[in-house]
């Protein structure tokens, strides 16, 4: 959490804007990202990347240029094609495989 987080303030400090989407089988709360560390997460359990892929297309005046989503990869394939690039995070306990579909994927060593 916290080594995703901090490569997230990263990107915000060179100029990126960030929405924070939080999700298990739902979007729970969405935010912007403005250079603090969220106190908690809402969600964990039950994971579906539906939701999100979801809410990225639906919002057609904001323009994602990708999404970075920090899974434990334990879910279903999408069926949902977001429209932008998706960069999967994986957590060190989580699952790598062909299901996590429309980018490039790295797994977070312990």
């Amino acid at each position: 959490f916290n080594i995703f987080f901090s490569e997230i303030h990263s990107i915000w400090q060179n100029g990126s804007v960030i929405e924070v989407i939080e999700c298990d089988d739902v979007i729970q709360r969405t935010y912007d990202y403005k250079g603090e560390f969220p106190k908690f997460v809402e969600g964990r359990g039950g994971t579906a990347f539906d939701p999100v892929f979801n809410y990225i297309n639906s919002n057609r005046n904001i323009k994602y240029d990708g999404c970075i989503y920090l899974t434990d990869g334990y879910a279903y394939e999408p069926e949902i094609k977001p429209r932008c690039k998706v960069f999967w995070v994986i957590t060190p306990d989580g699952e790598v495989g062909p299901h996590l579909k429309y980018g490039r994927v790295v797994k977070i060593k312990n």
